[in-house]
């Protein structure tokens, strides 16, 4: 698996609208984002963590 921090840049996913299978973050949520940039996909939970944590450096509130 791998880690939030892996990634860099939120805006690089962009929603899918087919199956992706399993997040590659937490390995549990259903993936529904991917980025063939980053080669990741990732769940909303984690997207919404991965622009959480983007917002927090960028002094985003």
């Amino acid at each position: 698996m791998r880690k939030i921090s892996d990634f860099s840049v939120h805006r690089t996913f962009a929603r899918a609208k087919v199956e992706l299978g399993r997040c590659d973050v937490c390995g549990a949520g259903k993936a529904v984002y991917r980025s063939r940039e980053a080669q990741a996909k990732v769940c909303e939970g984690c997207y919404a963590r991965l622009v959480r944590e983007w917002n927090t450096g960028e002094g985003v509130r």
